[in-house]
């Protein structure tokens, strides 16, 4: 039996990281070649990827980003 971490899917279901709205608004306002910067503890970053590209998935968007975390930021760039 394969035992895997939950984690990030359980934290996803509740959004008890709040990286849900802070996906939802990236996704919807940011602008080709446009980019932003958000603070979240460094522990969230994954699940805040995670939203985003189900959000993607799900409109069958094709907005694509591109992130990096520095600082105690993470900073977000549309790139298409």
């Amino acid at each position: 039996m394969i035992k895997r971490k939950n984690t990030t899917f359980a934290s996803m279901g509740l959004d008890q990281t709040n990286t849900y709205q802070y996906a939802k608004e990236i996704f919807n306002t940011l602008g080709v070649k446009d980019d932003t910067e958000i603070q979240i503890p460094e522990q969230n970053v994954k699940v805040f990827r995670k939203h985003l590209s189900e959000m993607i998935k799900r409109q069958q968007s094709l907005n694509r980003y591109a992130s990096r975390y520095t600082d105690n930021k993470l900073k977000i760039i549309r790139i298409q």
